[in-house]
């Protein structure tokens, strides 16, 4: 009987630290479940400031940025058209010269008098092709001067905006 007693309190106590135990699980799995969610929400708020932060950002640079490479669009659909331009009126007054070299060829009495000829030819041509030159570097530097106006601008608007967006943050922070 005293083993049977024994037994009886010895399955008592094992059923309470039992008990205890699946008591004491239960509440670190509460209190573990409860540190989850304050993680999530924790990391769900530093995701959503860095989104914005990120957005900011943008905001920042975007414009001034979109607006930058619109405006390099343009200056390089300008510059093409021009170069085009250009390219078509040289060709054209090459073949004039040419269709005039080959004119004068036929009054030619002679062979120094063709040698003549070709030697204006050639020597307009030289002048046409360093003229061509010419234009198409003042044609470039006029552009690239443009461009770099326009670069310079939107640099100081990006730099004003980010302090801007600096000071505001650090209003924000300080409220």
């Amino acid at each position: 009987m005293a083993r049977a007693k024994r037994q009886t309190h010895h399955s008592g106590n094992h059923f309470r630290a039992r008990h205890e135990s699946e008591h004491e699980i239960e509440n670190e799995s509460e209190e573990m479940e409860n540190a989850a969610q304050e993680i999530g929400s924790a990391a769900r708020e530093q995701f959503r400031r860095m989104q914005h932060n990120g957005f900011g950002a943008l905001d920042v640079f975007g414009g001034p940025m979109a607006r930058l490479m619109d405006q390099n669009w343009s200056m390089f659909q300008k510059m093409m058209h021009a170069m085009r331009e250009e390219s078509l009126e040289f060709v054209n007054r090459r073949l004039e010269q040419t269709s005039q070299a080959i004119e004068s060829s036929r009054d030619c009495d002679g062979v120094t008098d063709l040698l003549a000829v070709q030697q204006d030819w050639v020597v307009n041509f030289a002048r046409d092709y360093a003229e061509q030159t010419k234009r198409f570097a003042e044609l470039v530097r006029d552009i690239a001067e443009d461009g770099t106006a326009r670069v310079s601008r939107a640099a100081s608007e990006v730099a004003e905006r980010g302090r801007d967006a600096v000071d505001d943050e650090s209003h924000r922070a300080a409220a």
